[in-house]
């Protein structure tokens, strides 16, 4: 099947190589290197990560914002403390 891809230049450059070095058709490098990319599982997807939590002193009125809205938060009291 014959199909158009974007490569980097990078990626190309090294793909060629490989062909060049091996003395094989740049086809049968490319199409090798993806199927060797395809045949790896991602062992870190199905490990779990615990994190433990800590309490850090926030004040009721401010639980549940992101951290950048609590530092906007505490930023603009401190201007009004001025």
């Amino acid at each position: 099947m014959r199909t158009t891809i974007d490569i980097s230049d990078g990626i190309l450059s090294e793909l060629r190589e490989r062909a060049r070095q091996r003395r094989r058709p740049f086809r049968e490098i490319l199409e090798e290197t993806i199927q060797r990319g395809l045949s790896v599982t991602p062992a870190a997807s199905s490990k779990q990560v615990t994190i433990q939590t800590h309490r850090v002193g926030v004040k009721p009125a401010y639980q549940g914002l992101s951290m950048n809205q609590l530092y906007d938060q505490i930023e603009a009291e401190e201007v009004n403390k001025q």
